[in-house]
């Protein structure tokens, strides 16, 4: 007898369906793999992307707002909001989120779910918001959201210590995996370095803006006829140069040489930098010299590269479209564009606030003799933007008049006593400007 097994079809039948399964599921499992593997290479691809834009923003508000949307995109969720940790005040604030009624949001650390994030550095992920103890649901009254899910986690500085919050708001499919930990924190950590980078360059701006504010403050203060001058000129060249559609870059540096037009007068001796009547030739010729001066001391300061203009723009504010201005005689487009809002506006301040020689003018007068020198002196092509900025000028002179100089300060003099016009101090060859 053969020791052979006899055939049991059913039994072979099974094995080909295992083996099918097998084969199936085998293929199941390569296709999820490929997808991970796929997904995995999407989203370094994406991280990359991210993280090399995340280096080129130095503008806070701009690179949380491109975190924002990363996180968006990076977790599929329906919002997200990046808090910044303010250790001095110990606070963490925002004022960027995706979604609907987002205002600045502002917490103390240690309240509410992102601020224990802020506090103690720890992931948290909340599958159920509403059966979770920990969960505010005053925002969502507020706002009308409604918050089902959520994934919380902290941004960590180079020394350690927690600079921000990453919060994502309700994943578009189920609940937040630990491979959205995971993405999360690798975006995390790219845009740590991104916020520290912008938070030094804004920290080195406020520096170096408190330092040229206080070199126009030292001006104003050697003259209390003029006091405030330097102030209220940028403030005027701020809402010409926005009417002119001046970009963020532009209007900085423009505003950084209206605050310094005058620096140049720290060299004028106070008897004639205060003398209440008129300048003889002389010491007209003295006084013009301010502006020169105003050139060679701002170049001893290191300028950041995109404010080296600053400079030339302050020293060129006495130059007229004719010509016949001062201290180099440049015409036309010869002078900068900043050099003559600058001008418009230095002239719009010495009309609209007192001197020890006139009143205070209205706007009407103010702009008669504006128009005026436009052509010779002023760019016609400014004192449009002027007319056009009208009521947001005029809003600027009454929030500006607490800093008019007062009667009875030293300097002002007796209005009875003044003469009409501009002061000599206040003109330029053959045509009246402002100080």
């Amino acid at each position: 007898m053969s020791g052979r097994q006899p055939f049991d079809r059913r039994t072979g039948e099974r094995r080909s369906a295992d083996r099918m399964d097998q084969r199936s599921s085998d293929r199941r499992e390569r296709r999820e793999t490929e997808r991970r593997r796929g997904a995995g290479r999407r989203d370094l691809d994406t991280l990359l992307d991210v993280t090399r834009r995340l280096m080129t923003v130095t503008d806070l508000d701009a690179l949380l707002r491109l975190i924002a949307g990363a996180t968006v995109t990076m977790v599929g969720s329906e919002r997200a909001t990046i808090y910044i940790v303010d250790q001095d005040r110990q606070e963490y604030w925002s004022r960027v989120a995706t979604g609907k009624g987002v205002g600045e949001i502002r917490f103390p650390v240690g309240v509410g779910i992102a601020g224990m994030v802020a506090k103690t550095g720890e992931t948290i992920s909340i599958p159920d918001a509403y059966a979770d103890p920990r969960f505010n649901p005053e925002s969502d009254k507020r706002t009308g959201f409604h918050t089902r899910n959520l994934l919380t986690l902290a941004m960590t500085g180079h020394d350690g210590k927690v600079i921000g919050v990453f919060q994502a708001v309700n994943k578009k499919n189920g609940e937040f995996t630990i491979e959205d930990e995971i993405t999360l924190g690798s975006l995390a950590s790219s845009a740590a370095v991104a916020v520290e980078n912008a938070q030094l360059v804004n920290a080195q701006k406020r520096l170096w803006l408190s330092l040229i504010e206080t070199l126009a403050t030292t001006v104003d203060a050697r003259d209390q006829q003029t006091a405030g001058h330097s102030k209220r000129v940028t403030r005027y060249a701020g809402v010409i140069g926005e009417e002119m559609g001046l970009s963020e870059e532009d209007l900085e540096r423009l505003q950084a040489a209206a605050l310094l037009h005058d620096y140049g007068k720290i060299a004028v001796r106070d008897r004639f930098l205060q003398k209440p009547g008129k300048l003889d030739d002389a010491e007209f010729a003295y006084m013009k010299a301010h502006a020169e001066k105003t050139a060679e001391f701002l170049s001893y300061l290191d300028f950041p590269p995109d404010m080296r203009e600053v400079p030339e723009i302050a020293a060129q504010h006495h130059e007229r479209m004719d010509g016949k201005g001062y201290p180099k005689g440049l015409s036309g487009d010869a002078i900068l564009p900043g050099a003559r809002i600058v001008a418009a506006a230095d002239v719009f301040d010495a009309l609209t606030a007192p001197r020890y020689y006139k009143p205070a003018y209205g706007l009407d007068k103010t702009i008669e003799i504006m128009d005026g020198m436009a052509g010779a002196h002023l760019d016609p092509a400014v004192m449009q933007a002027v007319h056009r900025a009208l009521p947001a000028l005029e809003r600027t002179i009454d929030e500006l008049r607490p800093t008019w100089p007062k009667h009875g300060d030293e300097g002002m003099g007796s209005i009875a006593e003044a003469a009409s016009g501009l002061s000599e101090r206040d003109r330029a060859p053959a045509a009246p400007a402002a100080s």
